[in-house]
């Protein structure tokens, strides 16, 4: 099977990529899906969530994990029933992520490592 890294997020994608850019890390992700410029078209994570899975041609999601350290990034994955690994390392906590439903928990990137693999 073949790894991909893609980036959701509910900020405009072509501020993101900007910003990837910058800082030079754009290259380590296959795909970048944010919200439309307008913000209206993509404005929510189940919508950028369903923006990537449709450019990506992702129709079977059982291999798919969201991370993500807010309650937006876990209900986002249980809209789409797929995995979610709630990060404790970002802005969100043990209990918003837990009470979202996050399937796990890792406090670092050691620990994603051992779930993913």
């Amino acid at each position: 099977a073949c790894l991909k890294i893609v980036l959701s997020t509910s900020k405009p994608d072509f501020f993101t990529v900007r910003v990837l850019e910058h800082y030079d890390i754009l290259k380590y992700f296959d795909f970048v899906g944010g919200a439309s410029e307008d913000e209206k078209t993509r404005g929510t994570k189940e919508a950028v969530l369903e923006y990537i899975f449709n450019e990506m041609k992702i129709e079977n999601r059982e291999n798919v994990i969201m991370i993500g350290d807010r309650h937006y990034d876990i209900n986002g994955a249980r809209e789409f029933s797929i995995d979610s690994i709630g990060v404790l390392y970002g802005f969100g906590t043990k209990e918003e992520l837990e009470n979202a439903g996050a399937t796990y928990i890792a406090n670092d990137t050691k620990a994603i490592e051992k779930i993913l693999l």
